[in-house]
């Protein structure tokens, strides 16, 4: 029994260290909702051919070739739903659509699926049924439907710039024509220039989970920190015929949170709070007479 004992108490040891570090291992943060399908996400109508969220407010002037939202929501991210896939990566270009789950399909745009809790501007049209848009992002290819359903409950609430597809296409002298796609395309809403500013946590600064962390910070006014430097300054764009520069707009200064040309960079690091850019946002309504609520002006 005696020359037994080291051999159970090293098992024994063995066992307890497993189950330890099994436990650290499932109890580790996972990724959230949003860095999950920060990867590849879907690019917008009209990137870089604005210079102010306050041109992205419905009833905006068109900016160079851009066109305002169609609705400023406020909204709650409550599930992800298979939307459509196509067979080469150029969909929009007329590639065939096959089924969602297909191993042929090269690119896949998924439905997240919004709870509208207040429309703040604007309107919304087609494909808005009990209460909830469907916006169309793309899945990554490294990420499944599934993976991205077990975190949708960190994708937080959020103010959605967004545009039924179909009508967005209208509108841009692009109309939808295959059947297919047309039905789709009544069914969703596309985010116009990227502008989902979503609320991870209460009270904490927003994130633009679609867009560029240096646009971001250049349209929200706030210096871009990256993970290992320190504060770098907002980009100064390059133009030429496939990325125009930014069109200077008329709007207030009071509703634009970008830096203006020439102007100098913000001292923040931080990205405003849902309070302060919704504020912002609802003034810039409120000037354009878009406003959903025409006693909050």
């Amino acid at each position: 029994m005696n020359k037994r004992l080291p051999l159970i108490l090293t098992l024994l040891a063995a066992v307890l260290t497993g189950t330890f570090a099994g436990t650290l291992l499932t109890s580790s943060p996972q990724p959230s909702f949003w860095a999950k399908l920060r990867y590849g996400a879907s690019m917008s109508d009209g990137q870089y051919l604005f210079d102010s969220v306050a041109d992205i407010v419905p009833g905006a002037s068109d900016s160079g070739a851009f066109k305002a939202a169609a609705a400023l929501v406020q909204g709650t991210v409550v599930d992800i739903e298979p939307g459509i896939a196509y067979a080469s990566d150029d969909g929009d270009s007329g590639a065939p659509v096959v089924p969602y789950d297909s191993q042929d399909a090269a690119m896949r745009y998924a439905g997240l699926v919004v709870r509208v809790d207040k429309v703040l501007a604007g309107r919304l049209g087609q494909g808005y049924t009990d209460g909830k848009i469907r916006i169309r992002v793309e899945q990554p290819a490294t990420t499944t439907l599934a993976e991205l359903k077990e975190s949708i409950g960190t994708a937080g609430t959020g103010l959605m710039f967004v545009h039924n597809l179909a009508e967005r296409q209208q509108l841009l002298g692009r109309p939808v024509t295959d059947p297919a796609q047309l039905t789709y395309a009544r069914t969703v809403y596309t985010p116009i220039g990227e502008g989902l500013f979503v609320e991870e946590s209460a009270g904490g600064p927003v994130v633009a989970p679609l867009m560029d962390a240096r646009r971001a910070a250049q349209l929200l006014g706030y210096t871009y920190l990256s993970e290992d430097s320190e504060a770098e300054p907002s980009p100064t764009p390059t133009c030429d015929d496939l990325d125009p520069c930014f069109t200077p707009t008329s709007k207030p200064s009071a509703t634009a949170t970008s830096v203006p040309a020439g102007g100098t960079e913000p001292a923040s690091t931080t990205p405003p709070s849902l309070t302060a850019l919704r504020s912002t946002l609802l003034a810039a309504a409120c000037a354009e007479g878009t406003s959903a609520d025409s006693t909050s002006c």
